[in-house]
């Protein structure tokens, strides 16, 4: 299935074309409550909820609801602004093991909110939201003061989702982050979390530009080229 998350705000502002478009390509449209977690109050100063732009928060957020979708062995994200070059389903079969996989980006940073795939599950957006209550965003500490790690400090798009998945699903010393995890029911004997995550290669799943990618490396071996237009 093709799926689109949408707010409901945005689906009643959808024309005869855009209806057309889904018809013709079979997506299957999904609505979602919100953009930014409910339980979420932190924002830059120069945003408020309902602004159209200024922070990256809400189009890199809404992508948690990914998490949840069900009906599916297996899910994947990707920005629009990918070209597929092979086939991707090994990502998708290794995720519904129960891995959640990503990878790092173009510029640098751990995580690459353009990409992501999951064996979704309710309890997963549960604790995304409940992460969300009561946490701030620093660009000396990071989400919850959980850090940067393995970054040095703040990466591009640390304050919007790529620091706030990062956070949630590799900062393992997050207090704030692996209780979200325990309480939404993720932990199995011994306290152990049932969710592992795990970072796939880059230069192959995601490709965006040649950083940290061997001097001599195949670019037949690329499957999802993400900004194709671009080096």
């Amino acid at each position: 299935d093709i799926i689109l998350l949408m707010p409901p705000k945005d689906v009643q502002q959808m024309g005869s074309r855009h209806w057309d478009l889904i018809r013709r390509y079979e997506v299957r449209l999904v609505e979602v409550p919100w953009v930014i977690p409910p339980t979420l109050k932190w924002w830059p100063k120069h945003w408020w909820p309902g602004k159209p732009d200024g922070w990256c928060g809400p189009q890199d957020l809404v992508r948690l609801h990914v998490l949840g979708l069900e009906g599916y062995d297996a899910v994947a994200f990707y920005d629009q602004d990918v070209e597929f070059q092979g086939d991707a389903g090994a990502v998708l079969r290794c995720a519904a093991t129960g891995r959640f996989l990503s990878t790092s980006g173009g510029v640098g940073e751990p995580l690459n909110v353009g990409f992501f795939a999951v064996r979704p599950d309710p309890r997963l957006l549960q604790a995304a939201e409940i992460f969300a209550q009561n946490i701030t965003f620093s660009e000396k500490t990071g989400w919850a003061s959980s850090g940067f790690k393995p970054s040095g400090g703040y990466f591009v798009g640390a304050e919007c989702g790529q620091g706030y998945f990062h956070t949630l699903f590799y900062q393992k010393k997050s207090t704030k982050a692996q209780n979200a995890l325990v309480a939404a029911g993720l932990a199995g004997q011994g306290a152990t979390l049932t969710i592992r995550a795990s970072q796939i290669d880059r230069c192959i799943w995601n490709y965006q530009t040649g950083h940290q990618c061997p001097a001599n490396f195949d670019c037949e071996r690329i499957r999802v080229h993400h900004k194709p237009t671009g080096k």
